[in-house]
C-alpha cells in the first residue's frame, strides 16, 4: 500500500498571481511612492487600485512591489547571511 501524497507545501514556491490579492487592501510601491488601496485588477500595462478618495491607475513598469496591507515586510530567509559573514578577521586567519 502506498502512502498518500504529503499535503505540506513548506519550502515549495508557488507562482505569483494578482488574483489572490484582488479586492483586498494592498500596499504598492511605485516610482518611490507608497500607495494604499483596494486592488481591483491589472491589464497589460496598468494596475488599478481604488484609494480612499480616488481611483489610482499605476503603470506596471514603475511598480516595484505589491503586498497585502496587513502583511509584514520581512527578510527572505534564503537571502539572509550569518553575522560572521561580515567579520573582517575571518578571512585573514
Amino acid at each position: 500500500m502506498t502512502e498518500p501524497p504529503s499535503t505540506k507545501d513548506e519550502g515549495v514556491l508557488r507562482p505569483f498571481s494578482l488574483e489572490q490579492m484582488r479586492f483586498k487592501m494592498v500596499v504598492v510601491m511605485s516610482a518611490g511612492v507608497m500607495y494604499r488601496g483596494m486592488l481591483i485588477g491589472a491589464d497589460d500595462s496598468d494596475l488599478f487600485i481604488k484609494g480612499r478618495l480616488r481611483w489610482l491607475i499605476l503603470p506596471l513598469d514603475r511598480v516595484t512591489s505589491i503586498r497585502l496591507e496587513d502583511e509584514r515586510e520581512t527578510f527572505d530567509s534564503h537571502k539572509s547571511v550569518p553575522a560572521n559573514f561580515y567579520d573582517e578577521n575571518k578571512d585573514s586567519q
